[in-house]
């Protein structure tokens, strides 16, 4: 069994002030850093300090203690496993955020210089992260086997329907200055009952609403046909009127479209027993001390 000695510091800078004399004198100590935690594993140990914890992620984000001493945690057990990320991988990974992200150099030095990173501690937090990822790939991902059979039942007890919609043009004609608006109501309503007369209507750009979406009030556009065009509505300026452009029926969506959904709601609870269980399995091989 392996044996580890820790000399445990506190990292303190000295502030110098000047007595009435005129000489320098230790007049106050401020902590620079400090160690919070511990974890020993069979092939190695790993310290968390202070400045670990206060310290954003890449990400931007701040961590918990305990999200830190978990990823350690997984640190030790991907070095019993003798899983890592080498320098190439690392390289690689770099590139392809540069590329996905359109990033320059400078870039990607400005992103981990907002984070508090230098370049080097930026690319060695990268590293850690694909270790990390790789270990829940091998231990959590790689067990997340939903059978088809699974997905048929759900999507069969779960029938997920796409709603009707219907796209429209709009037109507000304004109120008459000769006519009364019942004259005016009558000569529009027969206009479009005869079918001519409003092709050059200044309709609006094309529109689609869900069913879900269409106020009470202008629920008559559930009725219309493609091309027909719906009464007049009396509104604050003028007459409203629609016309439907085109309209999807209601449908239930078919296994192929769900199949990648009802995999993710049925991963989801598997996903979380095998986080505990990997959690759960870390604590009981490894030991941490906290301060």
């Amino acid at each position: 069994m392996k044996m580890y000695f820790l000399v445990f510091l506190l990292l303190v800078v000295p502030v110098l002030s000047a007595d009435t004399n005129g000489e320098e004198h230790q007049s106050q100590l401020f902590l620079i850093d400090k160690i919070e935690a511990v974890i020993f594993g069979k092939e190695d140990i790993e310290v968390v300090t202070k400045s670990d914890i206060e310290r954003p992620s890449l990400g931007g984000g701040f961590r918990s203690k305990e999200d830190i001493i978990f990823e350690r945690e997984v640190l030790l057990d991907a070095k019993e496993h003798k899983i890592s990320s080498d320098e190439e991988s690392v390289d690689a990974y770099i590139a392809q955020v540069q590329r996905e992200n359109n990033l320059s150099q400078k870039d990607l030095e400005d992103i981990f210089t907002a984070s508090g990173y230098t370049l080097e501690e930026g690319r060695q937090q990268l590293q850690v992260m694909q270790t990390v990822n790789t270990m829940l790939d091998v231990k959590i991902r790689s067990n997340l086997i939903v059978p088809r059979k699974d997905v048929e039942n759900y999507y069969n007890e779960h029938p997920e329907l796409i709603e009707a919609t219907y796209t429209l043009e709009r037109v507000v004609v304004p109120f008459s200055k000769k006519l009364s608006k019942e004259r005016q109501l009558s000569g529009l309503i027969k206009i479009i009952e005869s079918g001519n007369g409003m092709e050059k209507a200044p309709w609006s750009e094309s529109f689609t609403l869900n069913h879900s979406e269409i106020a009470a009030q202008k629920q008559f556009i559930y009725t219309l046909e493609p091309g027909q065009i719906s009464l007049p509505q009396e509104i604050e300026n003028g007459f409203e009127l629609f016309k439907l452009v085109e309209k999807t029926a209601e449908y239930r969506k078919s296994l192929d479209e769900s199949y990648r959904d009802i995999v993710d709601i049925l991963r989801r609870p598997k996903y979380e027993e095998l986080m505990d269980n990997y959690r759960t399995m870390l604590m009981e091989h490894m030991s941490i001390v906290y301060f």
